[in-house]
């Protein structure tokens, strides 16, 4: 049996390299698009289509995922996502771009989940009791480190690649060595899944994935039924919408609105700096969750509750910004802010979730923070379009802090819970 250190090691790496591989072609897959001959609607098409794929697949995928086995469906997830990215690498049209990014969705879907929770199951295998929060906290900084550095050197990398033919007039050109780079790292994360990942699953043939495919409406029925049941997971689901909404708002606007700012988008190296600071950031946050946690006696919700509500007034402060310097210092603190929940949010979630349903769970809290993407793209990208970046901000800003209150009710749930049984003792 392998040790808690082990299984850590495991799970870092591949989510290391799992999201090196994102990161890479991130500062420049928009360019790339266009360099191909898409023009900008095209390239929100395809946002949209890869958004309602996840959706589409998102729960079922999770409870396939507890039907058949974790390691199984992870394998898929990257099979699919190497093989998305060799269509896009080949892409000069937008039929061929669309396969790409209904490959990457159906990627997303079926990896959402199903390694977390086989890494969730096998720490509780080896120690029932053992503390998810420093470890989930250290998975997210990886998580951060890993984007954080792929972005950087793709942004890089067409500089030390000038020599190519020009983008546009073949695959392999300037802007695509990062996509190019990752699809190496995929094959080896696809490699090293393989070989590292153990599961206690039978081999599955074809008789166990159909028995499997039978299970996932129970499964992902019975997920549903635990979320409306369970009142904890309904304020941890509400909560984790409100951040999609809130998060999709920043992650389709900050690219113009800092363009603006700083002069125009030709200051790549800038934005590029920006967004490097942002994982930066995200990393400090991941960091200060666990000894934040520790002072407040592990009081998850009240943690939640007052980053959550931080967040919120940060990114009002970002909304009133006019000038590059303190609007990026906010906008850093922002992801600061969203990192310090990050892992108080997933332990409690983990902490309301039989391990049986684990992976559709996560999946349906996946699926919610999407529909929460899609909502706040619409909304928000309409008031941005209408009004203005810093109105939607405001918009997501105002509602971040209201829902503070979910969390805070998670903690008045608790609290009274650990002081019950000592009443009931005197």
């Amino acid at each position: 049996m392998k040790s808690t250190r082990q299984i850590q090691r495991v799970y870092y790496l591949i989510l290391s390299l799992f999201w090196f591989a994102v990161g890479l072609p991130m500062s420049l897959s928009v360019l790339l698009a266009q360099a191909r001959g898409l023009n900008l609607f095209e390239v929100s098409l395809l946002l949209g289509v890869y958004s309602l794929t996840i959706v589409l697949l998102e729960v079922p995928t999770g409870g396939l995922a507890d039907a058949i086995g974790r390691k199984k469906i992870t394998v898929m997830a990257y099979a699919c996502s190497l093989l998305g990215s060799i269509v896009f690498l080949h892409t000069f049209s937008f039929p061929v771009a669309l396969a790409a990014f209904v490959l990457n969705g159906i990627a997303r879907a079926l990896s959402s989940g199903a390694l977390d929770a086989w890494f969730v199951d096998s720490l509780h295998a080896i120690d029932p009791q053992v503390d998810l929060q420093p470890a989930l906290a250290k998975a997210g900084t990886f998580t951060l480190l890993a984007l954080g550095t792929g972005a950087l050197l793709g942004s890089a990398m067409p500089g030390l690649f000038a020599a190519l033919p020009p983008d546009g007039t073949a695959v392999l050109t300037p802007l695509s060595t990062p996509l190019t780079l990752a699809i190496c790292v995929q094959a080896a994360l696809l490699i090293l899944t393989l070989s590292l990942v153990k599961e206690a699953r039978p081999a599955g043939d074809a008789a166990g994935w159909k028995a499997g495919l039978r299970q996932v409406p129970d499964i992902v029925r019975t997920g549903v039924t635990l979320s409306r049941r369970n009142p904890v997971l309904l304020r941890l689901l509400g909560a984790s919408f409100v951040s999609g909404l809130a998060l999709i708002s920043l992650e389709a606007l900050w690219q113009p609105h800092f363009a603006g700012l700083l002069g125009g988008a030709q200051n790549s190296l800038l934005l590029g700096l920006v967004m490097g600071g942002n994982f930066l950031a995200g990393m400090v946050g991941n960091q200060l969750a666990t000894p934040l946690s520790r002072w407040l006696r592990e009081r998850y919700g009240l943690v939640c509750a007052i980053f959550q509500g931080l967040r919120g007034i940060l990114l009002i402060v970002l909304a009133s910004q006019m000038q590059a310097l303190p609007a990026t210092l906010a906008f850093w603190l922002v992801y600061l802010t969203m990192a310090v929940v990050n892992s108080p949010h997933a332990t409690l979630l983990n902490r309301e979730i039989p391990a049986q349903q684990r992976s559709a769970m996560l999946s349906i809290e996946s699926f919610v923070a999407y529909l929460g993407s899609i909502i706040g793209s619409t909304v928000l990208g309409y008031v941005a379009e209408q009004l203005s970046i810093p109105a939607a901000w405001t918009i997501g800003g105002i509602v971040l802090v209201v829902s503070l209150g979910l969390y805070v009710q998670i903690d008045v749930k608790q609290r009274h819970l650990l002081v019950q049984p000592v009443r009931d003792a005197v």
